[in-house]
């Protein structure tokens, strides 16, 4: 097989069209698990990969849309029959988690390819839109069933993808439709931070970190009164916002910006932060 050749490309798209079609499922499952097979060990895990300028962006755009929105699609029960066996709803089921997992693989490996591309942040920009819509989704649907550790998987692999969507992480965080997908989308912020103020003892490293993290100060601070003013009702809800929040004053404590950071809070939002936030908020003036 060309693996490191545009034309895997062409075969990749066809394979993985057959394997999404229902008529696969109701075919042999022996070719179901051939082509799952080729897909997984002959194409993703292949040392090489399409890297040359003739696969148009176009086209990897197009493929990771497709893919990002299969991985995104609510299991849906078949209406034929009435009553199906507990064999056939499990059949059906498996199946759908397969053709999950294939676009969560398919997303990972056209990622892989644009990366190494080395695109500039203009041409990257249907890329973002890409994530914009999938992110406002999640965020905003319920129907939305693109799992936060697929996400999360994304931003450790691509760093460059958080990084860019940051701020319109944290805006569509504080204006989340659910409370659970709210608190869902704290752990995406973390992620994203993770890589962006990496905490490490090398000073050069320490330097820069304040850096990143003083750039994006206002904009935490934005997200944390939205949360403390908005607190979940329900119990574990409210532990993991209180959670998020204490670890982004520990950030600030560690990186010496307590000072930035406070000087910009507004009488309410301190209010907000003194009320819900409770012994976190008072560790930090404290430092001060």
């Amino acid at each position: 097989m060309l693996i490191g050749k545009p034309q895997v490309l062409m075969v990749y798209s066809n394979l993985a069209q057959a394997f999404v079609n229902p008529h696969t499922a109701e075919g042999s499952g022996q070719l179901e698990q051939r082509v799952w097979g080729i897909l997984q060990k002959k194409i993703f895990k292949a040392k090489d990969f399409p890297k040359g300028e003739s696969v148009p962006l176009s086209t990897l755009e197009s493929l990771l849309e497709r893919n990002l929105k299969l991985a995104a699609r609510p299991f849906k029960r078949k209406k034929s029959a009435a009553n199906p066996s507990k064999k056939k709803r499990s059949a059906s089921w498996n199946r759908y988690k397969m053709i999950v997992s294939l676009a969560q693989n398919s997303t990972f490996w056209i990622l892989k390819i644009i990366d190494a591309r080395k695109f500039s942040e203009s041409e990257l920009q249907k890329v973002y839109d890409i994530f914009r819509t999938v992110l406002a989704g999640y965020c905003d649907s319920k129907k939305s069933q693109i799992k936060s550790e697929f996400l999360k998987e994304i931003f450790r692999r691509r760093p460059w993808i958080g990084h860019h969507l940051f701020s319109f992480i944290l805006e569509k965080c504080g204006s989340a439709k659910s409370g659970f997908r709210q608190v869902e989308a704290l752990d995406l912020v973390m992620e994203i931070l993770k890589s962006v103020v990496p905490l490490s003892s090398d000073e050069a490293s320490r330097d820069a970190s304040k850096i990143a993290l003083k750039s994006r100060l206002q904009n935490l601070s934005r997200l944390i009164k939205e949360l403390a003013t908005h607190m979940p009702e329900k119990q574990s809800r409210k532990s993991e916002v209180r959670k998020f929040c204490s670890k982004i004053f520990q950030m600030v404590s560690s990186l010496n910006l307590t000072k930035s950071f406070l000087k910009d809070l507004t009488p309410d939002a301190l209010a907000a932060y003194e009320s819900e936030l409770g012994d976190a908020f008072l560790n930090l003036k404290k430092v001060e």
